[in-house]
């Protein structure tokens, strides 16, 4: 039988969790534990949380932390490199 778990809305409109019991297959527990809360980290955020790097040459994704601006690059590296090859690229002009 396999595990299940699930994210259930009270009347409240809280959410709550219910977890696989701990004494399953311990590949299987993990699964599906790190699956609900997945399922309620998204839940909370309401909306897509992650993205790909706008950085040209990078293929990296990234998880969004929720600053005030939406994230557009995987680190500060790739951000940098992108200013300066603007700041390099309108200069030359």
């Amino acid at each position: 039988m396999p595990i299940r778990a699930a994210i259930c809305s009270g009347s409240s409109g809280s959410k709550s969790a219910r977890t696989p019991p701990h004494n399953a297959d311990p590949t299987h527990w993990l699964l599906s534990t790190t699956a609900l809360a997945l399922g309620l980290w998204l839940s909370e955020r309401g909306g897509c949380a992650w993205g790909q790097c706008a950085a040209p040459d990078c293929n990296h994704y990234f998880i969004d932390t929720g600053r005030r601006t939406p994230q557009r690059y995987c680190a500060p590296r790739c951000a940098t490199r992108v200013r300066v090859a603007s700041h390099r690229a309108q200069r030359d002009r």
